[in-house]
């Protein structure tokens, strides 16, 4: 088969190099220099001469031509010899567009066209866009096929297809794990998914935002309520004041109080005390929705078993305090009998309203819950975020810190999508301190919540921060 390529570029000296045996090239340019170079790949005939003049094509061997490709840098040749080809009734006729805003000009031509600069620019995308897979245009570029990762905090994660009804684009297939799944109207996206959407070109911003826009969810991820218990003063000033800020600005969407039950308290001050503590929790709630739930003591155990059965997503309780030990052992303890729910749990040092929240940067299936937590609430609060990437010390291994680089770099794209900006901390150390230390200037501090039974003398890293700062400490658990 013959073919005649106008133009001696890159494009056409890879083209070479990709076609088979089957193909009998010409390549035409007035550039000698050029034309060597394509000479040199192997068994190409070369021509020096315009290739927008109908003399030199002809010389070419137009006449017995199977198809033509323009590809010099510049589009008035290109577009010339592509209406010579077609003239000829070349059936295949492919003109390279040099610069992308003329493409149009090619289509009224009625040849294909390539626009290397659109096709560089969309892989590219996709390397710069993590939300955002691959994409292909077709239909003469009138339609754009994207292919999307559905994140955890995706606005459109949990809904039906029939409720993303567009008339200009579709969700043409959605891959879940292994996989593939036709959609129909009760399709319900998941996180995780990989979702083809076709769609208008033109159109081509709607999409993605639809697709990569992000929301804040926390807790809602876990439960709707922010469970609380309510047994002195100092739980009215400290983690129940902590926990209505934490509804007031959240998407939570109701808070549950566990207090003494007034008819079995046999203590005729504790009842007198809870109800004033309860009239003076109705005028603090400010428009929360409360839920008020009667328990026998000890409370903290009654607490547990309602987020066990209810839709909680946040427990939030005392901090430890005291000195070094009585914070170990209490924290231990505390940990112990919350952990086992598997619900964020915030140890309430009343540190709120959150100005300055410090997030882990760690690619690990509860680092990145944590990591998320961190941004809503950030976002929630109009918190600064400053992700702490730890690295092991030089002693202990010199790997880790590209690691670290992709950890902080994954957390500033996710609360980029949110509008949230993040300082980066990248330190070599001992994760402990070093997370310590930056707790220092904040007012959260969010860490994964241990998989593992937490004792005295394996506290783990995350309940050994908890016990050493100052601030409120938020423990999430990798989200199911």
């Amino acid at each position: 088969m013959k073919l005649i390529v106008v133009g001696a570029g890159g494009t056409t000296r890879e083209l070479m190099r990709r076609l088979g045996e089957l193909w009998e090239c010409t390549v035409v340019d007035v550039d000698p220099d050029a034309l060597a170079r394509v000479a040199a790949i192997g068994r190409i005939e070369t021509m020096v001469g315009d290739g927008s003049s109908p003399l030199v094509l002809e010389r070419a061997g137009l006449d017995a031509a199977d198809a033509l490709v323009a590809a010099t840098d510049d589009d008035d040749v290109n577009l010339e010899a592509c209406r010579i080809a077609k003239e000829a009734n070349l059936i295949r006729v492919i003109g390279v567009v040099a610069e992308p805003e003329r493409s149009d000009e090619y289509r009224a031509v009625g040849v294909v066209s390539v626009a290397p600069e659109s096709l560089a620019a969309r892989h590219i995308e996709v390397q710069l866009e993590p939300r955002r897979v691959v994409s292909t245009a077709f239909a003469d570029g009138k339609a754009e096929a994207i292919e999307f990762s559905i994140s955890p905090d995706s606005t459109v994660r949990g809904k039906r297809l029939r409720e993303l009804h567009s008339e200009t684009w579709i969700v043409a297939a959605v891959l879940r794990g292994d996989e593939l799944i036709v959609p129909h109207g009760d399709t319900r996206l998941e996180a995780g998914d990989r979702v083809t959407v076709v769609g208008a070109a033109s159109d081509f911003s709607t999409i993605v935002r639809t697709f990569t826009a992000g929301e804040a969810r926390f807790p809602l991820g876990y439960g709707r309520k922010v469970a609380v218990v309510l047994d002195g003063p100092a739980d009215l000033d400290g983690p129940v004041g902590e926990a209505l800020s934490v509804v007031r600005n959240s998407p939570a969407e109701e808070l549950l109080v566990v207090h003494r039950d007034l008819e079995t308290e046999r203590d005729a001050e504790r009842v007198r005390t809870t109800e004033e503590l309860l009239e003076e929790l109705r005028l603090k709630a400010d428009g929360v929705a409360i839920e008020l739930a009667a328990e026998r003591p000890p409370l903290l155990p009654a607490l547990v078993r309602r987020a066990e059965r209810e839709s909680v997503g946040l427990l939030v309780v005392p901090g430890p305090r005291g000195g070094p030990l009585q914070r170990r052992l209490r924290g231990s303890r505390l940990l112990d009998a919350v952990a086992r729910v598997g619900k964020p749990v915030l140890l309430s040092r009343a540190t709120h309203p959150y100005a300055s929240i410090v997030v882990p940067a760690r690619r690990t299936p509860a680092g990145e819950a944590a990591g998320r937590a961190g941004i809503d609430l950030a976002k929630s609060f109009g918190a600064t975020l400053v992700g702490v990437a730890v690295v092991p010390p030089a002693f202990v291994s010199d790997e880790g810190l590209d690691e670290a680089r992709r950890a902080a770099a994954w957390l500033r794209e996710e609360a980029a999508v949110h509008g949230v900006t993040v300082r980066r901390r990248i330190r070599r150390g001992n994760p402990v301190r070093i997370l310590e230390e930056a707790a220092k200037e904040a007012s959260l501090v969010v860490l994964a919540l241990p998989e593992r039974t937490v004792s005295v003398f394996r506290p783990g890293i995350s309940a050994l921060v908890a016990e050493r700062v100052d601030v409120s400490v938020l423990l999430v658990p990798e989200l199911r």
